[in-house]
């Protein structure tokens, strides 16, 4: 059995506040349309329950200094603001290090630690990241389809930390769980009301419906990493973008990424030289990128550079 206390005070010396739990039978429910092949290759069938956790993330000053490849001479080409350096790896560094600290604390107690194999934690995953953060209750889903933590908002990236002991003792009973929208949206926007909201009303293709579901083929952020040609208002709406569409969320007035929160893992800053990317080889591209949020095995170079020729055009 896992103390809740031991397990909490982990989280918070590894630097994740903004954690919940589920429960063993919440999280095969949540789950359970995954196919059973890759529950089994996840370690969900071992899994004894789970560790939601949302890390706000910086900009500017939070970061650590660019390196000096890829070049960022000439016109840049617009980066996210999640993506300007690898806070998913930032994230994934702090769940291994809280459950190595859970481990250690069991250990010292005399109380059952599994081996670190049986702790699994996954970023960027399978997983139903955003159902199971809900479902912890440490946000609520805003307009724009995003979870919404207290404090920074959407302004996050999620993880999953699964447990291989039970809890001893249930924490406290989240106040927000479901799928119901945020109270703050709500009321948000000109539009107000069903539909309406600042997040909706900035979003420049109408990819997102006002109930927390979008039209995933309108959406710039989708289009980011699929390659081929784009649909004619998705290239319209392009700019100066080379990856992700931060539109929605800069118009939220709960958007506050963080700027005491600092990273040094992959760091790219807010753009990269748009007439490099749209000459250089698939090669060039991977060795470059490569341990940063844009160096992800399911972003093809193609697409990349196809970004960076369209954002040459609305430079």
């Amino acid at each position: 059995m896992l103390p809740y206390g031991i397990l909490r005070s982990s989280l918070h010396e590894a630097g994740l506040s903004l954690a919940g739990f589920i429960g063993e039978a919440s999280l095969r429910a949540a789950c359970g349309s995954l196919p059973p092949s890759l529950s089994a290759r996840l370690g969900l069938d071992a899994a004894r329950g789970a560790v939601a956790a949302a890390l706000a993330y910086g900009e500017g000053e939070g970061l650590g200094p660019a390196p000096a490849w890829p070049p960022r001479g000439g016109s840049l080409a617009r980066i996210a603001r999640f993506a300007r350096a690898n806070w998913y790896a930032e994230l994934a560094a702090r769940l291994k290090d809280a459950a190595s600290r859970t481990r250690a604390r069991l250990a010292d107690a005399g109380l059952e630690a599994p081996a670190a194999r049986e702790w699994r934690f996954f970023v960027n995953s399978r997983l139903p990241e955003k159902r199971l953060a809900l479902e912890a209750g440490i946000g609520r889903l805003g307009r724009h389809t995003l979870l919404m933590a207290e404090g920074p908002g959407s302004a996050v990236v999620l993880g999953i930390l699964l447990l291989p002991l039970p809890l001893a003792d249930p924490p406290p009973t989240p106040t927000a769980v479901g799928p119901a929208l945020d109270p703050s949206c709500e009321s948000c926007g000109a539009g107000g009301g069903a539909g309406g909201g600042a997040c909706v009303e900035a979003c420049p293709t109408g990819a997102l419906r006002g109930d927390g579901t979008l039209d995933r083929e309108l959406c710039l952020q989708h289009w980011s990493s699929v390659p081929g040609p784009l649909p004619a208002p998705v290239e319209a709406a392009w700019g100066d973008r080379l990856y992700g569409c931060d539109l929605c969320q800069e118009a939220c007035p709960r958007f506050r990424p963080d700027p005491t929160v600092a990273t040094s893992r992959g760091v790219l800053g807010p753009g990269l030289s748009a007439s490099w990317l749209a000459g250089a080889s698939d090669s060039e591209i991977r060795a470059s990128l490569r341990g940063s949020a844009l160096g992800m095995g399911w972003i093809p170079p193609e697409a990349l550079r196809r970004n960076a020729s369209l954002a040459l055009r609305g430079i």
